[in-house]
């Protein structure tokens, strides 16, 4: 089931072209969710795939999947651990600043905006947003963009071929991991 989902909202992520995505999973349907991504993990760990439940509630869980080599690439970006500090966060390990992500989503029981530095969307996007509150962007695909509009429209492109390959090939028997070897 979970297969499912990791293909439908996470195949971008699953190809190395996106450092994160974010899914739910709603719990009316029985899964020991913690199980299920420690058994993930054990089987995409060796491929750079990290599962992790970022937020739960009464209804579901919301589940962060990342490539860590891409997101501390993100990390070791003076200018992202400069933003991500005034939301708190500390320059320390990627553990340290996923625990933030995770404190900053309960703090608020709502998506924190810059969890768009986790996600690989541009950062100028991610501060855009805020300053704008959502408004005044130029094009909204995977996210809302301010900047480089042409760049992003090739991104969104990218993200949405894997998505119907991945599809296509998960339909035909292809498994997770032969995914993300291919």
């Amino acid at each position: 089931m979970i297969d499912k989902l990791l293909i439908k909202y996470a195949s971008p992520t699953l190809a190395g072209a996106k450092t994160g995505s974010l899914f739910k999973v709603y719990k009316n349907n029985k899964l020991n969710m913690s199980t299920q991504i420690t058994n993930y993990n054990l089987l995409l760990n060796s491929l750079d795939v990290y599962l992790d439940i970022i937020y739960t509630c009464d209804k579901y869980d919301l589940i962060y999947i990342y490539r860590s080599k891409m997101l501390l690439n993100v990390l070791k970006d003076k200018s992202v651990t400069n933003f991500l500090s005034t939301y708190g966060y500390k320059d320390i390990h990627m553990e340290g600043y996923i625990n933030h992500l995770k404190y900053r989503f309960e703090l608020f029981h709502k998506t924190p905006h810059e969890v768009g530095v986790f996600l690989g969307y541009p950062l100028n996007d991610v501060k855009d947003f805020i300053k704008y509150k959502g408004n005044n962007f130029k094009i909204c695909g995977c996210w809302k963009v301010y900047n480089d509009v042409e760049l992003c429209i090739n991104k969104f492109k990218i993200f949405k071929r894997y998505t119907l390959l991945f599809t296509y090939l998960y339909e035909n028997n292809y498994s997770l991991e032969m995914l993300i070897h291919s």
